[in-house]
C-alpha cells in the first residue's frame, strides 16, 4: 500500500484531492471505513482538539491500524493541533499526519516553532507528513475577511524557511456550513499560492459550505487535501432523528445503523467528487 506521502504526490500530479473527515464519534468513522472498503479509494481521518478529548486519538489510531491491516488506505491527522508535545507524542505513536495550528500567535513567532517542530519531526520520523497554517481560517459566524487571507510572498517564505509539507490556504474558505450565503473562494488568488510554492502542497479547509463547481476548480488549481466536518455532522443528526422517530426498539444499534448507512453515502460521494471517479 502507497504511503500518504505517496498519495499526496499522485494526487497532485492527477489534480485530485483527498478528503479528510474529522471524527466525532465511532459511527462517523464506521461511516468512513465502509465507504473506503466500497470505493477501494483514500482519504484521512482526523480529530482536532475536542474530538481528541472525547474519543482520544489512541484509540482512533488503533482502528485505523486494524483498517490497514485489512487493506483500506485509511490515514490518520491531527486536525488543527496546537500543543506540540501532543503532536510528537502521537507522531511517536504511528500518526501518518499532523496539522500544527499556530495562527493565533504573531507571523513570526509562528514561524519559529514550526520550523523548530518540522526539524524536530524531521529526525524523529522523516516520512511523517506536516502541515501548518499562518493566516487564520475564521469560523462562519465571524464572516470572510480578506486582511486574513493568504499572501502568495509570505507562503513562500513560510514553506520555505518551516520545511513543512502542507499549506493551510486561508482563500475566503470559513470553518462550518452557512443556510445565508454560500461561501466564495478566490480562485486566483489561489492559483497565485500555487504558483509561489509549487513544490508543496495545498489544503482547503471548511470543505462543507463550497459548492461543487468551486471544489472541482480549487483541486484544478492545485489543492490536494480537503477537509469535511459540518457536512458529517449535520447528516449525522438529521439521519438519527429521523431514525429515533421512525424505529422502535430498545437496540441503539438498530438506530444508528441506518445513519451509519446515510452518512456512507455523503462520503462516498466526497471521495469520488474529489478525485473525479465516477460513483
Amino acid at each position: 500500500m502507497n504511503t500518504l506521502r505517496q498519495y499526496l504526490n499522485q494526487y497532485k500530479s492527477s489534480h485530485f484531492a483527498i478528503p479528510a473527515f474529522n471524527i466525532d464519534c465511532f459511527e462517523i468513522y464506521q461511516a468512513v471505513e465502509d465507504a473506503v472498503a466500497e470505493t477501494k479509494l483514500p482519504c484521512i481521518v482526523q480529530l482536532s482538539a475536542g474530538e481528541d478529548k472525547f474519543i482520544q486519538a489512541e484509540r482512533l489510531l488503533m482502528l485505523v491500524k486494524k483498517a490497514r491491516i485489512d487493506g483500506l488506505p485509511i490515514f490518520i491527522n491531527v486536525d488543527h493541533g496546537k500543543d506540540i508535545n501532543r503532536l510528537e507524542q502521537l507522531i511517536n505513536l504511528g500518526f501518518d499526519m499532523v496539522h500544527f495550528d499556530g495562527s493565533d500567535l504573531s507571523y513570526q513567532e509562528n514561524l519559529e516553532i514550526s520550523k523548530f517542530f518540522v526539524q524536530k519531526i524531521r529526525n524523529l520520523k522523516p516520512d511523517t507528513v506536516l502541515e501548518v497554517e499562518f493566516n487564520k481560517i475564521n469560523l462562519i459566524k465571524n464572516g470572510v475577511s480578506a486582511e486574513s487571507f493568504t499572501k502568495p510572498p509570505e507562503a513562500a517564505e513560510f514553506m520555505s524557511a518551516s520545511g513543512a509539507d502542507l499549506l493551510a490556504v486561508s482563500i475566503g474558505n470559513l470553518h462550518g456550513v452557512s443556510t445565508e450565503f454560500p461561501e466564495i473562494i478566490n480562485l486566483e488568488l489561489l492559483s497565485q499560492i500555487a504558483a509561489a510554492i509549487p513544490t508543496n502542497f495545498l489544503t482547503l479547509h471548511g470543505g462543507s459550505g463550497i459548492n461543487p463547481e468551486q471544489i472541482n476548480l480549487a483541486i484544478q488549481t492545485g489543492i490536494v487535501k480537503i477537509n469535511i466536518n459540518t457536512d458529517l455532522r449535520l447528516k449525522y443528526l438529521s439521519s438519527l432523528r429521523h431514525h429515533l422517530s421512525t424505529i422502535k426498539t430498545e437496540k441503539v444499534y438498530e438506530y444508528l445503523t441506518p445513519v451509519i448507512n446515510d452518512l456512507k453515502e455523503i462520503i462516498k460521494l466526497k471521495i469520488h467528487q474529489f478525485s473525479q471517479s465516477p460513483a
